[in-house]
């Protein structure tokens, strides 16, 4: 073990992060040489004999790389050789190689072993790279000839870099590794091993990587997988040069599939259909205007299984969590949010029930709406609010469309992705239950949404306030993407004063109806100033608060309302 920590501890590759888990290694062998010279493999002649007689010990058993009981009966697996050719990368399926496979399963545990043949230091310094002490290498993976991502740069310290002509780097790795690892130590060959570490336990590893690649590109029947190991700077995004690179043939199946989702990140692994739930509509074709839509939740487990299978964390045991929800129309986002759950809400209750579109607006500029009355959201319904948008805007069309609505866990989402509210951001999460219902819109089911509309004109303040109402509506601070249409001052003016009782400025609250990209919309007590210019006067009204003209549809609420332009003008 102590020879180990010592040649983890000489590894400076770059963002490390290993350690917590070799030490789970508490009772490895001595059989790590300090030196990567244990290995013959990728030296020249000279160097190689020079080794021979330096380590007779070792011999031709470790250059014989395949074991001949292995690479004889495996129709996949090329052929024994005591040298392996220069720059060509050989994929195994096993930490310790035992035979070098040409077609493996995509659920097959999957290394590569890069044989540079040289040192990285010597090639940096023939391709004139800038520094002759580290090394900077980037391992490219593409399937099928297209490229996925490219992994670096790695630094390596000039006591590996002038030192290694071999790499070994694994793609898919099972979660028990390290315990097997623990179990049989003589499975650590050299220190070229704890290169395989740094890729298992780092943030952005490359078995990371490829699963996810491979989980979204590779499906059914055969595919290429190709993986280059090149060399850059360090201010380089990409190699500069590739020195080894090999291809290897996967085979697609469904049980194959399944293992390389339970090797990869949580987010890629399904649920089987025992633990699925499901969204039942009160109707399957629903048209907006002529009646309500709703729908049941019913899950096979409460939420909290769900968020414990997917759990990042060291443990998800609590009494609360989330549930995340997305509605699309044709693909195109219309809301999504999370449903805060407290105590038997989340640790046992199954079903869920939920009005996603009300007949009409009616009180939807209050919390008392009963559309706004569900544990799966939060004060105003989302889903309601957004779709009203959409359809007084027309950004929903007559016609027949697609209504799509998924659950799905918080913890299944990795800490380094980035929300975007874009479908194939959603897409991507497994789903705790999900439908589709046909959503037909009607020329006569959109009228009747706007005759119903509990949607009003402002109503405006006399005196001086209309002064400032028209102030306000001829300012139109927000560009040519604003039409603000309408203002309507609320409250009387609040004096702002200083620790010394000077006055500051005043302020009120107003209301506005302005028309932007999406379609009519009132927001509701925006702040309005006037500053305080002496003598007892004050400047004009400006609006102290953004008009968030701006805002998609899923961002509306009570105090942000879509409406018919035929009602409020």
């Amino acid at each position: 073990m102590k020879k180990l920590m010592i040649i983890i501890a000489v590894l400076t590759i770059a963002s490390f992060s290993a350690t917590a888990q070799i030490g789970s290694l508490k009772n490895a062998k001595d059989k790590v040489s300090s030196s990567a010279d244990k290995v013959g493999i990728g030296k020249n002649k000279k160097d190689k004999e020079e080794n021979d007689n330096q380590t007779s010990s070792v011999g031709s058993n470790v250059e014989t790389v395949n074991e001949s009981n292995n690479s004889s009966t495996a129709s996949n697996t090329v052929a024994t050789s005591t040298a392996l050719d220069n720059g060509k990368a050989y994929f195994y399926t096993s930490f310790k190689p035992n035979g070098f496979k040409n077609e493996v399963s995509i659920g097959d545990e999957l290394f590569v072993r890069m044989n540079l043949g040289k040192t990285m230091i010597e090639f940096a310094d023939e391709n004139g790279f800038a520094s002759s002490f580290s090394a900077y290498g980037f391992v490219t993976v593409y399937i099928d000839g297209t490229k996925q991502f490219v992994a670096g740069p790695y630094t390596f310290a000039s006591n590996i870099s002038k030192t290694w002509s071999y790499i070994d780097i694994p793609l898919n790795v099972n979660p028990d590794f390290a315990e097997r690892l623990a179990a049989d130590q003589s499975q650590l060959e050299t220190n070229q091993d704890i290169w395989v570490f740094q890729h298992l336990y780092q943030e952005k590893n490359v078995p990371k990587l490829y699963t996810t690649a491979a989980n979204g590109k590779m499906s059914g029947g055969s595919h290429e997988l190709k993986v280059e190991f090149g060399l850059g700077e360090s201010s380089s995004t990409e190699p500069k040069i590739t020195i080894c690179s090999g291809t290897v043939k996967i085979k697609v199946d469904a049980a194959g599939a399944e293992a390389l989702a339970m090797n990869g990140p949580k987010h890629l692994r399904p649920l089987k259909d025992e633990e699925k739930g499901n969204f039942v509509f009160s109707s399957q074709t629903y048209t907006p205007g002529t009646s309500e839509l709703n729908f049941k939740l019913q899950l096979p487990n409460a939420p909290k299984y769900y968020n414990e299978k997917w759990c990042k964390a060291t443990t998800c045991d609590y009494d609360h969590g989330s549930m995340l929800f997305y509605v699309s129309i044709d693909n195109i986002p219309v809301a999504a949010w999370g449903a805060d759950l407290w105590d038997d809400d989340y640790e046992v209750k199954k079903e869920f029930n939920m009005i996603l579109f009300p007949k009409s607006d009616a009180g939807y500029n209050t919390i008392d709406a009963g559309f706004n009355n569900s544990i799966l959201f939060k004060d105003a319904n989302p889903v309601a609010y957004a779709l009203l948008d959409m359809l007084y805007g027309g950004k929903i069309g007559v016609g027949d469309h697609t209504l799509r609505i998924k659950a799905y866990s918080q913890e299944c989402i990795p800490y380094d992705v980035t929300y975007e509210f874009i479908n194939s951001y959603f897409e991507q999460w497994p789903s705790i239950a999900e439908n589709t219902i046909n959503f037909k819109v009607t020329q006569e089911g959109v009228n009747q949404l706007i005759n119903s509309s509990s949607a009003t004109k402002l109503s405006h303040a006399t005196g001086d306030w209309v002064s400032v109402d028209n102030t306000l509506k001829n300012s139109n601070t927000g560009g040519p993407e604003l039409e603000i249409i309408d203002v309507a001052t609320q409250t009387e003016w609040k004096v702002v004063t200083n620790s010394w009782g000077e006055i500051l400025y005043r302020e009120c609250k107003a209301d506005v109806l302005y028309k932007c990209e999406y379609g009519y919309r009132i927001q509701k007590r925006i702040a309005v100033k006037e500053d305080y210019m002496g003598g007892g006067t004050y400047g004009k009204p400006y609006f102290n608060e953004r008009i968030e003209f701006s805002f998609g549809p899923s961002l509306l609420n009570t105090m942000h309302l879509p409406v018919p332009f035929a009602k409020v003008k």
